[in-house]
């Protein structure tokens, strides 16, 4: 399966979130980049998913190979991780058929919320104009991948947050 998704910051929640399914999620890593293993329980759904890039340095493309795992694998995998995070996560339904899903993290992330748009094809892709609420498209950054958060706190994340910010300001400022 390939996956074709945008990653932002989220600027502000949307007011009526809490309609919206959720579920909880545990994932751990066993591998780093480029392609990292991972388990995961999505509220008693338990897979193992293996994830290739498909291009270099391309953060937004990924194939991936996941299959289910019985709850009793899970549990034996789990203290073996080398990274785990939790998060819940919010599907979100956006114009053209399009889905957010929202993470807000928990434990060591808390206070990190971020948003995917996974998209059908590349037209539609091409053709996404995000929401208001959005914030800073992430995608591109190595640091916004669950692996790499999964070794982070949430003070380093907003330091990295921080330093694209003034990244972004910095060329602003040169173009004019």
């Amino acid at each position: 399966m390939i996956e074709n998704e945008f990653t932002f910051l989220v600027k502000k929640l949307p007011k009526d979130l809490k309609r919206y399914p959720k579920k909880r999620i545990r994932q751990g890593y066993f591998s780093d980049l480029p392609s990292p293993l991972r388990i995961r329980d999505e509220d008693g759904e338990y897979t193992l998913t293996k994830k290739f890039i498909i291009k270099e340095d391309d953060f937004s493309r990924y194939n991936e190979i996941v299959l289910p795992i019985k709850k009793e694998e899970f549990e034996r995998l789990w203290p073996v991780c080398k990274k785990t995070l939790t998060k819940t996560r919010y599907y979100y339904p956006l114009s053209n058929g399009l889905k957010a899903e929202i993470d807000i993290y928990h434990k060591k992330l808390k206070g990190l919320v971020t948003v995917e748009v996974e998209f059908p094809s590349e037209e539609a892709r091409k053709k996404f104009r995000p929401p208001d609420w959005f914030g800073l498209d992430i995608t591109q950054k190595d640091w916004s991948n669950n692996l790499i958060l999964a070794g982070l706190t949430y003070r380093e994340v907003k330091k990295l947050i921080d330093k694209e910010i003034n990244v972004r300001k910095k060329k602003v400022y040169e173009k004019k």
